[in-house]
Parts: structure tokens; C-alpha cells; sequence
């Protein structure tokens, strides 16, 4: 989130207590997240399924399969409704984040 906030804010630092920048760099954090991770949490799914014993002799006979069988994009199947949630809640919780603290400081 701090580098893409950098780069979304051009390094101006006045703009770290926006909730609207916040928010996007959390946004786009939480989907970048996602990116990087849908592959293994696909595998990871596969392998939880009731047949698993049956299909793949492991992990990476089951990553292998998938590719050999379905192609790349199959390690991706359900990212974009992943992507949404995961970068909302990051994005709500980055944008609420300077809120909180500016709401706290002028109590205590």
C-alpha cells in the first residue's frame, strides 16, 4: 500500500491523511494481493475437494494438471470476484484509517 500510495500521490506527503487516497492505495493494494496469490489458492482448493485423493498425488501434480489440462488462465478462475472483496475491505480499511486516528487525537 505505502508504494502505491507514493506513486499515486507523487510523493507528496500532505495527501497521507486523505481517506480518498488511502482508500485506492488500499483498493488497489488488496487487488494486487490477489493477483499474486490466486494461483496457489486455486491449487489449494483443488486439492481440498472431496476427489483430490483420487486426481493428483500432490501438490504439484495437482498445479501440473491443472496447466497440462485447462491452461494458465485456469490458475486465475474466480479472481475478479476475489479481487473485488479483497481490494474493498482493504480500501475500507485504509480509507477509515486516517479518520480513526485524526477522531482519537482529538479526544485524547
Amino acid at each position: 500500500q505505502v508504494q502505491i500510495f507514493s506513486i499515486m500521490s507523487f510523493g507528496d506527503d500532505s495527501k497521507k491523511q486523505s481517506p480518498i487516497y488511502n482508500g485506492a492505495a488500499g483498493f488497489l493494494a488488496g487487488c494486487g494481493s490477489v493477483l499474486l496469490t490466486q494461483p496457489q489458492d486455486c491449487v489449494k482448493s483443488r486439492m481440498q475437494g472431496e476427489a483430490a485423493k483420487e486426481l493428483y498425488s500432490g501438490t504439484v501434480d495437482c498445479a501440473m494438471k491443472i496447466l497440462r489440462n485447462e491452461g494458465p488462465a485456469a490458475f486465475f478462475a474466480g479472481a475478479i470476484p476475489r479481487m473485488v472483496q479483497v481490494g474493498m475491505a482493504n480500501g475500507i480499511s485504509f480509507a477509515l484509517f486516517p479518520v480513526i486516528s485524526q477522531l482519537l487525537n482529538k479526544v485524547m
